[in-house]
């Protein structure tokens, strides 16, 4: 950068570059106005992942909460997660934006900052940070039917950096030996539509997914009539599109609430809560060896302490904070103040956090009802990518 009258304190560009990856991304998207050399630099793919490497080592924790009255939509907050030896001053929340229409049940974890849900029947992939949006839809155009079901997924290839959003209409046929039907598309961010694919095995996908290593996990069900239905751990790669189904732990409970997916020291992990209550223990199933399927089982009891701080409250798993290796539970029913309880695996140490800052929302629900999430987030500069994409500025609050 050349030194001029009118900028008489110049900064070399790459200390410029240093300075400005640590910013938050809000600061980051006002400074575009500063220069036509801001604007490029700060836009830069370059600088974009540079930031993103920067912020990777410093997630925060997203909550996503629905409205139910009007104007309707759903909430999308932040806050840094707590450190260990604070008890005493609750984590505040940001609000980031609030997506309107109907709240539906989909909502992604976030990948590389951006997040992808289900509103008001159209699936919208967003970016917090910014306050960037796009949506496709609504989703049941192509289908409908009382034992038809869309389903959504939403992953990262770290080989090409793309992300992508798959959908995927099944119906039951209603035919003995015909199984479901599944209709599968996909469309990577920042084209221009949706494109069929083919070779998936029909299965209706019912539990949270996560999304580590370019690959999508969740647990699914090849049939809808079977009982017992047989759950298989479902596999599909993003860069390749291919799918593979691994049958699931058979010890593992159907209680859908109390369990969830998780990156465990690089490999997918069942979480299983269903003796929590009773027994004070954590089932944590691991896919050890993915080639042979082969599970391990690793049970884990809380420390004494952890009923004292639940008192009588119901737990189930929502996630986990990767950088402190911590599993993350919330209560049955939702309260105020709102609560997270964080249980780190490796100290065997349990400890409660209070939110605060959260937009109001309805109390004494089930969380079938309310849909509160909690994922970790990075701040990213990552655009949508897309010529529909909108500032949705409106939707933030002032201040």
């Amino acid at each position: 950068m050349k030194k001029t009258s009118a900028d008489p304190a110049a900064v070399p560009d790459d200390l410029l570059v240093e300075i400005l990856r640590r910013l938050p991304v809000k600061s980051l998207c006002r400074f575009r106005c500063v220069s036509t050399l801001w604007r490029s630099l700060i836009s830069d793919p370059r600088f974009v992942d540079a930031h993103l490497a920067h912020s990777a080592a410093r997630p925060r924790l997203l909550v996503t909460l629905p409205v139910l009255q009007s104007p309707c939509g759903r909430w999308l907050v932040s806050a840094d997660h707590p450190d260990s030896g604070r008890r005493d001053r609750p984590q505040i929340a940001t609000p980031n934006l609030l997506v309107p229409g109907s709240p539906d049940r989909y909502v992604s974890q976030s990948l590389h900052g951006l997040v992808c849900l289900e509103v008001g029947g159209s699936i919208s992939v967003c970016n917090p940070s910014t306050r960037k949006l796009v949506s496709w839809g609504p989703s049941w155009a192509d289908g409908r039917g009382a034992c038809s079901y869309w389903r959504h997924s939403f992953g990262f290839d770290p080989v090409g950096k793309e992300h992508k959003v798959f959908r995927t209409w099944v119906s039951d046929s209603g035919k003995a030996g015909r199984g479901l039907i599944l209709k599968q598309s996909v469309r990577t961010l920042g084209s221009n539509g949706w494109r069929r694919t083919e070779g998936g095995p029909p299965h209706l996908k019912h539990d949270p997914e996560i999304c580590f290593n370019g690959v999508i996990y969740y647990i699914a069900w090849k049939s809808l009539v079977a009982i017992p239905k047989v759950e298989y751990l479902v596999a599909l790669d993003v860069r390749t599109e291919s799918f593979r189904m691994i049958a699931s732990p058979s010890d593992v409970q159907v209680d859908m609430s109390k369990r969830r997916l998780i990156e465990f020291e690089g490999c997918v992990a069942l979480v299983d809560c269903y003796n929590l209550r009773s027994d004070d223990e954590v089932a944590i199933w691991i896919l050890e060896d993915f080639d042979r399927e082969i599970w391990k089982k690793k049970v884990v009891v809380l420390p004494p302490c952890w009923k004292e701080i639940v008192a009588d409250q119901e737990m189930f798993p929502v996630g986990m904070a990767r950088r402190t290796g911590e599993l993350l539970f919330e209560p049955w029913v939702l309260s105020k103040p709102v609560c997270l309880f964080y249980y780190n695996l490796k100290t065997n140490s349990f400890r409660i956090s209070e939110i605060g800052g959260l937009p109001e929302c309805e109390s004494g629900m089930p969380p079938e009802m309310y849909g509160l999430t909690f994922t970790d987030h990075v701040e990213s500069l990552l655009p949508v990518m897309s010529h529909s994409s909108k500032n949705i500025a409106n939707h933030f609050p002032s201040g």
